[in-house]
């Protein structure tokens, strides 16, 4: 059978109609299912980018619950917006929580989208490098009675030792004229001259070195009246026994130890001063008997303890005029501070009068009650006179006074002191705590929490 023309041209005409249909349905089906797509994954983004809000938002939460309790411990299901969020805080140490929050949208069931972040939160706080036992300015050390410092020293000026004064670590005196005399030095010692009938237990660097016993190496310009344990490196000798190899000329020109500020900046004395007045100022305070709670707080005028008066520091107290302590009143850190130090100072800067700290009769300064944990002492008054003065068996951590003078007598005993000049006497013992090194001195209770810079993270 013949097909016509007409019947091939109505046939093709039908299979092209078809094909062409196919296609626009096929092409319809795919923009369809594209736009579908898109608008799922659109709604997605938009939920991601909402769940993570939400996360965020209970961070800041977070952070404001802490500052109005710091038993704040999280909160589950909390709607906000367009879903809810859920907080959990972890305890790393006393000022420093870790923070995790989910966000999710519409909610947890069947969630949409999840977002989880992690941030610390912590109470403020400085960080202070204590990186010697004793660290002195340009005042110098005295040292006499058998007194001594378990540490290393470093001072701007002369180090002079009488009766048995000894240091059992390092010694380091900078500056092209600096003196060490008379000391028993049971490490290294490192300064310009070293004289005096001292002692030296490790190796000795020094321009000019006499009347000293090294049991290690010395390298120096001139040595005399000396016993060497070990090798010499000198340039010219009279009276020493060397006991080991003997290099002379020196080949090795002397080098002073650099010169070194002290720890505390006066922009970080501003910041501590500006912390205590945000809890309030009050006249003179003085107590014979009982225990109180205060700070932070700013005393305008004096702090008084006596007999058995015992004071908790609950923040940073800025005494402007005297602080004495005596008896065995105790002035000790709310046990809230954890292993974290805190802060009490006296006087205003730049004066010469306000600002002496005096520690008499076994009077006490303590630390929290857990390991690590200080209070520290800190006098502003300038030089003229005493600025701390410690003795008869006062117990004290650290002690402070970047321009003036610092005594020690009668068996006190410190775990750290800075000054720009001290004077230890009659048995008085400093022991470094080498986790001074990085010592952190927080707020205390009355600190802010805040997240920490730097921890923020999207875990999931």
């Amino acid at each position: 059978m013949k097909l016509s023309p007409s019947s091939l041209t109505h046939g093709s005409i039908l299979l092209l109609a078809l094909i062409v249909s196919a296609s626009v349905v096929t092409a319809t089906v795919g923009f369809f299912n594209y736009y579908a797509s898109a608008v799922q994954a659109e709604r997605f983004s938009l939920a991601a980018a909402q769940a993570r809000s939400l996360a965020e938002a209970g961070i800041d939460k977070a952070v404001y619950e802490l500052n109005q309790s710091s038993n704040y411990s999280g909160e589950n299901e909390t709607p906000l917006g367009n879903g809810v969020f859920s907080v959990s805080v972890a305890s790393i140490d006393s000022n420093t929580k870790r923070v995790t929050v989910t966000g999710s949208v519409p909610n947890s069931v069947r969630p949409t989208a999840t977002k989880v972040v992690q941030a610390t939160i912590g109470i403020d706080a400085s960080v202070v490098s204590f990186n010697y036992g004793v660290q002195i300015g340009q005042g110098g050390l005295e040292m006499s009675n058998s007194s001594k410092i378990i540490g290393n020293v470093y001072a701007g000026g002369n180090i002079i030792g009488t009766n048995s004064a000894r240091i059992q670590g390092d010694a380091i005196v900078s500056g092209p004229a600096g003196i060490i005399e008379g000391m028993v030095i049971d490490g290294n010692a490192w300064s310009h001259t070293i004289k005096g009938d001292s002692t030296v237990g490790g190796n000795a660097n020094h321009s000019v070195l006499q009347n000293t016993t090294v049991t290690g190496a010395v390298v120096a310009d001139a040595i005399s009246n000396c016993t060497i344990g070990g090798t010499a490196k000198y340039d010219t000798r009279s009276s020493c026994t060397v006991s080991g190899i003997a290099t002379t000329p020196n080949p090795d020109a002397f080098i002073p130890a650099e010169a070194l500020p002290l720890p505390i900046s006066e922009a970080q004395i501003d910041a501590w001063e500006a912390e205590a007045v945000i809890g309030g100022t009050e006249g003179s305070q003085t107590f014979s008997s009982g225990t109180r709670s205060l700070g932070p707080m700013k005393i305008n005028g004096n702090l008084t303890l006596s007999g058995s008066a015992e004071l908790v520091v609950t923040g940073i107290l800025w005494v402007t005029g005297e602080i004495k302590l005596s008896n065995t009143s105790v002035l000790r850190l709310d046990a809230s501070y954890g292993n974290s130090n805190g802060v009490v100072m006296a006087g205003v800067d730049e004066s010469a009068s306000a600002g002496y700290i005096e520690i008499s009769n076994s009077a006490q300064v303590l630390g929290s009650g857990v390991a690590g944990s200080h209070l520290m002492l800190l006098s502003q008054r300038e030089m003229g006179s005493d600025a701390i003065k410690t003795s008869n068996n006062s117990v004290t951590a650290i002690l402070y006074a970047g321009e003036g003078q610092i005594e020690i007598s009668n068996s006190a005993d410190l775990k750290e002191v800075t000054a720009h000049k001290l004077k230890i006497t009659n048995n008085s013992t400093v022991t470094y705590e080498s986790g001074l090194q990085n010592a952190s001195f927080s707020n205390g209770p009355g600190g802010s929490w805040a997240v920490v810079p730097g921890t923020y993270a999207i875990t999931r």
